[in-house]
């Protein structure tokens, strides 16, 4: 008998775990080769980070750095979430790519609305937090300063407080994006979710307590966004006019 020549088959699971491995070994290496790209700009980027400090200190007032490998570290970390912001947009492509062949047409859509705009609101947290929110707290709390009671930030110390406001404010701003999902998935009514207003606004500032640091300038200026996002979200949805996700045959 003549032995066939036709290759197996490759399981499906098999061709799916490959091209996650494929997707993952890009967003991995592209993410490396631009954190060593932001690690030589790392003066630039980490001068850009103590603005809003140095402008509160004034141009006669130094940091200050306590462990020697204090500053090195803080350079890395700067590096490394710059690079994850910039090569996140490359990384979201690989994963829409992945999951798009499994899902419905009005499925597709979501998940690109998703995506998209919970990177601008996360942004525009992060930037909210940047421009507004660190400039009055670091006024706030540089005015008790005194002749004999001067204020030298440690730089390890600035860059982590910095950091988790940016990802606080970046989280906290999400709120339309997950009213909008809820009410589309068909989780909750928009009419149920205008009865919870009052249990929102306390929600807001237990979010801004547990988010930020035990400040009150930066719990309010999280909670009131927070909950105007809510409203935000209401309105984006009532105005969408959006439905639970039906069943639909699965785009060629």
């Amino acid at each position: 008998m003549r032995e066939s020549t036709s290759q197996p088959l490759v399981s499906p699971l098999t061709e799916h775990l490959r091209e996650l491995r494929s997707r993952l070994t890009r967003s991995v290496v592209s993410l490396l080769l631009c954190f060593i790209a932001c690690y030589l700009l790392s003066d630039a980027l980490v001068n850009m980070v103590v603005a809003p400090l140095r402008a509160s200190l004034g141009p006669n007032m130094p940091m200050i750095f306590i462990n020697l490998p204090e500053v090195f570290f803080a350079h890395v970390k700067v590096a490394f979430v710059s690079a994850l912001f910039l090569t996140s947009p490359y990384i979201l492509y690989h994963l829409w790519s992945f999951v798009a062949p499994g899902l419905y047409r009005n499925e597709r859509r979501l998940f690109v609305v998703f995506l998209v705009g919970s990177s601008v609101l996360f942004l525009a947290g992060g930037y909210f937090a940047y421009s507004i929110v660190m400039p009055l707290a670091f006024q706030f709390f540089l005015g008790f300063s005194a002749p004999d009671l001067q204020a030298f930030p440690a730089m390890q110390q600035y860059i982590s407080l910095v950091l988790s406001l940016g990802v606080a404010f970046g989280i906290a701003f999400e709120v339309p994006m997950v009213c909008i999902l809820l009410v589309k998935l068909g989780a909750v009514t928009i009419e149920k979710m205008k009865k919870q207003r009052r249990w929102v606004l306390v929600g807001s500032f237990v979010l801004g307590a547990v988010l930020t640091p035990p400040d009150v300038i930066s719990q309010v200026l999280l909670a009131i966004p927070v909950y105007l996002l809510f409203e935000l979200g209401l309105l984006v949805a009532s105005w969408m006019q959006v439905s639970p996700i039906e069943e639909n045959s699965p785009a060629a």
